[in-house]
């Protein structure tokens, strides 16, 4: 067998075996892909309770978090979906979450479901926030809160809709958020809900 014929035979070889390499390294990134996809699609559901179309299913924590102090005596410290933020003070801090529904934009219901343990105020966060996002009229209607941290919703300047509660004393707060899917509204996701920690009573959101 001539040098060129040997050559030759080597590089068909090769070329081959690149192209197996390949398709295994095809495989493998399919297989990934399959199982990201399963993941995330059990992610989304391992905090559903009933049927994820139907109304009167819950979704568990899609919002977790803890407050250490914002300032004052108690320093500054924040974890999960909440930002270190320093106020001066820990005292009478509203914590403001922005719900993805805007009234020139969405009409839809919402309910949420605010627990948690205030040891700075030595009391029980359990408060739930009704409403209707309703954008013919750019208003928010038939709202109902219920609780003992003052718990409110209203619409920002850029016509976001935010819930808050008021934590006389913000030391050592911690939280999570449930939603249920009522009227016409949507089942909210992980990740939907946007924090800010402040003195003020109304805050706004981009």
């Amino acid at each position: 067998m001539s040098l060129e014929t040997t050559v030759a035979s080597l590089v068909t070889a090769a070329n081959n075996l690149t192209n197996v390499v390949n398709g295994k390294i095809g495989s493998i990134n399919t297989t990934m892909a399959t199982a990201l996809n399963q993941f995330n699609e059990w992610r989304s559901l391992k905090d559903v309770e009933g049927d994820p179309t139907a109304l009167g299913t819950i979704r568990r924590n899609i919002l977790q978090g803890f407050v250490t102090g914002t300032g004052g005596v108690h320093g500054v410290g924040a974890q999960g979906d909440f930002v270190s933020t320093d106020l001066a003070s820990s005292l009478n801090v509203y914590m403001h979450f922005k719900i993805p529904l805007n009234i020139n934009v969405n009409s839809e219901m919402f309910w949420f479901n605010i627990k948690g343990y205030s040891y700075g105020t030595a009391k029980i966060i359990e408060e739930t926030i009704v409403g209707y996002c309703y954008q013919p009229t750019r208003t928010l209607q038939n709202v109902s809160t219920f609780g003992n941290m003052t718990p409110a919703v209203y619409v920002d300047a850029n016509g976001n809709i935010v819930m808050r509660v008021l934590i006389p004393n913000i030391y050592f707060t911690t939280v999570r958020i449930d939603t249920m899917r009522v009227g016409n509204g949507r089942l909210f996701n992980l990740g939907d809900l946007k924090t800010k920690l402040s003195l003020a009573d109304t805050v706004l959101f981009n």
